[in-house]
Order: C-alpha cells, then structure tokens, then sequence
C-alpha cells in the first residue's frame, strides 16, 4: 500500500509544471498590447533614458515579487493575496487586496486586450467580419482551454509566450544592430537622458512594462517545488522582460522619430512597418494577437483561482471554490468570463475614457502591492519564529522601498492634471462601493470583524478543507452515477 501511494504521489508529481510554465505565466500576463504601446510611448517622451525609468519600475516589480514569493512560502495555498492579508490584517482589507486590485482591473485591461484581437483580425485577413464576434469566439476558446485545466492553459502558454519572446528577441536584434530594410533614422537630440532626472516621473507609464509576475503564486498547487521555481520564475521573467525591451528601446529609437512615437496610437505598429516594411506590419501584429492570447490566458487561469481563495476564506460565497473534475474553479472562472464579455459587449472597450478605467485599475494594482509588502512586515512581526523557505529580510527594506515607489507612482499616475482628478474621483468612488460591499458581507454575513485575523494554519486548513469537500461531491455524484447504473 506504502508503494502504491508513492507511486501515486510521482505521478501525480510528474504531472506538475515545472519552471518554464512558472515562466510562462510569470511573462504572459507582463506582455500585452498595451505594454508594446507604453513602451514606444514612453520612448518618444523620455528618449532612450527611458531605460532608466523602466529599470526602477523592474526593480520594482523585483521587490514584490520577493513579496509574493515569501508569503507564498509561508503559506503554499491557490488563493494568493486574500489568503495571505486574512492572516496578517484580516478579511476587510483582503477583500479590497483583491476584488479591487486584480478582479476590477483585469475585467477592464482584458476587456481593452480582447477588443484589440478582434480589431486587428477584422482589419486584416477578416474585413466582413465584426471584430466583436471575433473577440468573443476567441475568448470563448480561450474559457474552454481553461476550463479543461491547468496543463490545457501551460501547453497554449509556453507556445504563444515562447513565440512571443523569441519575436520580440528577433525585432529588438534587427533594430539594434541596424540590419532591417528600412532607413535607419537620426535622432533630433544625441542625448541619451535628454529629460535629466525628471525621467523618474516616467515610472509609472515603464510600471505597466512589468506588471503581473505575481500571477504565478496562485498556480502554487500545480507547479513542481514551487519554494523554488516560483521566485525564479518571477524574478527571471522579470529580467527576462526587461533586458529584451532595454534592445528594443534601442531598437525603435534608430527607426522611429521620437515625436512621431509620442503621438501615436499604435507605435509599435510605426516601428514594425518602418524597420521591415510590410514584413514587419505582419509580423508585429501576430505577434499583438500572441499578446493578447497570452493576457487573456493567464487572466482566465489566475483570477479564478484568487476568487476561490476568498470564498475558501467566507469572504465570498462558498460556490466560488467549488471546482470541476479538472481541479478548476469553473463557477470563479465563468464569472471572469461573464464580467469579460459583458464589459465587451457593451461597448465601454471602444469608448474614449478607457484609458481612464484602465489607469484607475493599476492605482488599485498598485494599492494591492502595498498591502502585499505590508502583508511581509505584519506577518514577520506577528510570526518570528516561523521561517519560509524563501525569505530575503534585509531589515524590511525592499518592502519599505517597495511602498514608497507604489506611492510615488500612484501620485504620479500621469501628466495631465485633469486626467488625474478623474482617475482619482473614478478610484474613490469604486473603493467607496467595495468598502460598503466589504463591510457590509463581512459583517453581516461572516459575522467577523472587519480586521479579525486567523492563523496561517487556518488559512491552509481553509483551503485542505474546500478541496476535501469538492472530492467529496465528486465522489457522490460519481457514486451516483454507479447507483443509477447499476440500477
């Protein structure tokens, strides 16, 4: 019996993922079609110094991945941030952690990716078609892949992931070295930081270049000795990501006018076409659709899983938690979807304050970073004599810088004055809605204080304790099943 059980175990071991699919997910997510804008945008404000800008954003991103990696560490659970915040400040701030951070922002940052799939097939090899349909026919593959569970989403991943690095390695490379067909260009200032240090308020358009590593955490269950290939997969996909756009900053700056790069909407198109010519144009935008795929994949892998971990915790209903025979949280998932598509279908994806929607979702991004690095101090205090197997102390610092960046960048979220008062009163109101959601279930239903913590063993027990009860249901209805038969 003791054999039977190890072999059941090595298999079970050998169908884990290893470290390209913590890679995989760790850039899937980074790379979209907005970041290859914000970049060639951020390229004609701050010249080739924005490289500076990105790598403070990169660094960054490094400290909360190091954030992530020891409260995963800590507490090897699906559930990511909400789980974590229940043990260090409690369900309130958990709930905010997640349903504003991450379920608010990538309804809408997916939504803009998604619409942009279908508006470029239509504009292309599809004229006849509306690009709606095209977006909701790929979505729809894209739910279904997941639905099937996790290796379905890892092979579709490291595919398109593995292409679009290779492409972006390839493009950067041309660019460079200045072998494309096109003219290579002069640049109207030599300078390489013509904005001095006022390049630092360029840090949080270069933020979006890196944003999401975290994203590996909640496949925790999935991934072979996730202690280890978890930090390394978020920590190389980081670096990974920013050694490529540093050779593509180079790259576009010897193909593309500065100004002309600034005022664009789809500059990287202007390099691709200018470097290659038609070549190029076709080039870029597989690789856009790859982008695209790529986010809305992880979006539907992650999400889910993070929802699962508050119903795991009671601070959504327990039907969020329940999973399919793939081990997939189906009822999380279809939300995601659902909330997905009706962002699409009704229009708001195509309407001119978008940009507005999606800047507000990366201030609630980077408000769940804060909670994150705050998550570390609190639970270090509160456990000392608990140690993960991946810690990096340092005395607090990389989470105390870590905070201070995040403020930096949400007071500098962008340059238009007006812009910023409409992304602030946007946030305000949405975070005014979630505390009366929050307060409201928390006290209501769970019956808790809004700061009530439970232990780290409770919050793995939550979580031992859903899974137990999805295998029990299974079972019933699979008994069922044999009754019926057998009847």
């Amino acid at each position: 019996m003791l054999m039977e059980n190890k072999g059941e175990a090595t298999v079970k071991e050998e169908k884990k993922l290893g470290l390209p699919s913590a890679l995989a997910a760790g850039i899937g997510l980074i790379v979209a079609t907005s970041c290859l804008v914000s970049l060639s945008q951020g390229i004609g404000i701050g010249g080739r110094g924005f490289i500076i800008a990105m790598a403070i954003a990169c660094g960054l991103n490094i400290l909360v991945a190091l954030s992530f990696a020891e409260m995963n560490s800590l507490m090897p659970i699906s559930g990511g941030l909400g789980q974590y915040t229940m043990a260090a400040m409690g369900p309130f701030v958990a709930m905010i952690a997640v349903i504003g951070g991450y379920l608010f922002t990538n309804i809408f940052a997916a939504s803009s990716e998604a619409a942009m799939i279908g508006i470029v097939i239509s504009s292309t090899v599809l004229p006849n078609v509306n690009p709606l349909v095209i977006t909701m026919i790929v979505l729809s593959g894209l739910f279904l892949v997941n639905y099937f569970g996790i290796r379905s989403y890892a092979r579709i991943q490291i595919v398109v992931t593995s292409f679009m690095i290779g492409s972006l390695v390839l493009l950067a490379g041309i660019g460079f070295f200045k072998v494309g067909t096109g003219e290579v260009i002069t640049q109207t200032t030599t300078a390489f930081n013509p904005m001095g240090l006022e390049i630092v308020t360029l840090t949080a358009l270069a933020f979006w270049l890196f944003v999401g590593a975290e994203f590996v955490t909640p496949l925790t269950k999935d991934i072979k000795n996730p202690e280890k290939n978890i930090p390394r997969g978020m920590i190389l996909s980081l670096l990974i990501l920013m050694v490529v756009q540093a050779l593509m900053v180079y790259g576009i700056s010897n193909y593309v006018p500065f100004n002309v790069l600034a005022s664009s909407n789809q500059p990287h198109m202007k390099f691709a076409a200018n470097m290659l010519g038609s070549l190029g144009t076709n080039w870029m935008m597989v690789i856009s659709i790859g982008a695209v795929i790529s986010t809305l994949n992880t979006v539907l892998a992650s999400i889910p899983r993070m929802l699962m971990g508050l119903a795991y915790g009671g601070m959504l209903p327990k039907i969020f938690a329940k999973r399919n025979k793939h081990g997939v949280p189906f009822i999380s998932l279809l939300l995601v979807f659902g909330s997905i598509s009706t962002v699409l279908i009704s229009g708001i994806t195509t309407a001119e304050d978008l940009i507005k929607f999606i800047l507000t979702g990366a201030v609630f991004w980077m408000v769940a970073y804060i909670i994150a690095h705050l998550n570390v101090l609190i639970l270090r205090r509160k456990y000392p004599d608990k140690e993960p197997a991946f810690r990096i102390r340092l005395f607090g610092l990389p989470q105390i810088v870590g905070i201070i960046g995040m403020v930096y960048m949400i007071m500098n979220i962008i340059d238009d004055p007006v812009m910023k008062w409409e992304i602030y009163r946007t946030a305000l109101t949405l975070f005014a809605g979630l505390i009366v959601y929050s307060a409201f279930w928390i006290k209501k239903v769970m019956k808790k204080g809004l700061f009530e913590t439970i232990t780290i063993e409770e919050v793995i027990a939550n979580e031992a304790d859903s899974l137990d009860e999805n295998i029990d249901l299974e079972s019933e209805a699979y008994g069922g099943q044999v009754e019926k038969k057998l009847a």
